[in-house]
């Protein structure tokens, strides 16, 4: 509440001050006065949109799912005595992260996880520099801990949150497999490429290793990109990649599944990731699959706005918001109608958000009214 008041203190004197500005201006100054007052209005905006599309879009975000990469090794002691109580906390926190071990050949090329596949365990190791050592979590592909390191306090800050960015994992077959991964932009505009990684692991592998360690979790097995990545284009907003894998005759058929992620190809940055068990939003038969072909113009507008739309929003509701969530204007969207043109020469300057909703499913577009 505090930093509420704050903001709302910050616009008053903010407006007090333009106020001021015109007061003591004369009216041969009115250009520059009309110039200043289009710099406030673009301040303002920048203030407003953000929380304008968090309050009324949020809540159709798909769900942030912590990525976690545990690089450990069976015979490393340390690794023996801190991985057990951070499997412990995860389970507090089922459905919200997805973990991946990696088992690099340091500090023991003995490990039998490693042995299994040298080329591709090592390969996860050198990507990222900064891990040293066992046993350390990398987290979101930014930040390392170690595995007491990742604690309670710091599960809790990476989940429950939401991300512009679906994975959606799809797996058919019993022994020989075949994975759909799409990849879903639900905000609009965020990144028009990334690098998708796929992999395979096991959930549960039961082994009494040298460092005490008897239940293995979600194990690395092999890599269905490459290990480097694959380029995804997401211009156009949406995504899919297609990959077969065989599930090895020591690997058990039950427990073996595929987990995705997209990376930022400079940061390293994971956006999202995702399996076959995740809850999803609808995606691939989304009743408003087209958002990108939506049109507002002119965008800044003065005395009309015309919204045209693709054939897919037909039927649903139309809503223009203000920034204080009033209603400026809604009809609902008949057959055979491609356009929306409004009247908005009443409407005050600032920013507008334009929603349509249809079957539980919401896309939302900005645009701005310059007097």
């Amino acid at each position: 509440m505090i930093r509420q008041k704050s903001k709302f203190m910050r616009q008053e004197f903010f407006w007090q001050a333009l106020l001021a500005i015109f007061v003591q201006s004369t009216k041969s100054n009115i250009a520059l006065m009309k110039q200043i007052f289009r710099i406030c209005i673009v301040i303002s905006l920048t203030i407003q949109i953000p929380l304008f599309i968090s309050q009324l879009a949020a809540q159709q975000m798909p769900k942030k799912y912590a990525t976690l990469e545990l690089f450990t090794n069976t015979p490393c002691a340390i690794c023996g005595s801190q991985n057990p109580g951070l499997f412990n906390r995860l389970q507090n926190y089922e459905g919200q992260y997805h973990l991946v071990s990696f088992y690099p050949g340091s500090p023991y090329s003995s490990c039998i996880f490693y042995q299994a596949n040298k080329d591709e365990n090592g390969a996860r190791l050198s990507f990222y520099p900064q891990v040293f050592g066992t046993p350390t979590v990398v987290i979101n592909g930014e930040q390392t801990k170690s595995s007491s390191g990742l604690t309670t306090s710091v599960l809790d800050g990476l989940t429950g949150g939401e991300s512009w960015l679906q994975v959606k994992v799809e797996e058919s077959g019993e022994t020989n497999r075949n994975v759909e991964i799409t990849l879903e932009d639900f905000q609009g505009s965020s990144v028009n490429a990334g690098r998708l990684f796929a992999v395979v692991v096991e959930k549960e592998i039961m082994y009494n290793a040298p460092n005490g360690e008897t239940v293995h979790h979600n194990v690395f097995r092999k890599f269905l990109s490459a290990t480097d990545g694959d380029p995804i284009d997401l211009s156009s907003g949406i995504a899919t990649v297609n990959y077969q894998y065989i599930v090895d005759m020591d690997w058990q058929l039950g427990e073996t599944y595929v987990v995705a992620w997209l990376t930022n190809p400079e940061t390293k940055e994971i956006y999202n990731s995702g399996t076959r068990f995740d809850e999803l939003l609808s995606s691939t038969d989304d009743p408003l699959k087209d958002a990108n072909q939506i049109s507002l113009f002119p965008n800044p507008a003065s005395s009309f706005i015309n919204i045209t739309f693709p054939e897919d929003f037909i039927g649903s509701h139309l809503k223009i918001f203000d920034v204080n969530g009033r209603i400026m204007h809604e009809a609902n969207l008949n057959e055979g109608q491609e356009n929306v043109l409004i009247e908005i020469n009443s409407w005050e300057t600032g920013a507008y958000l334009v929603e349509w909703t249809k079957d539980n499913r919401s896309v939302t577009k900005i645009f701005q009214v310059v007097k």
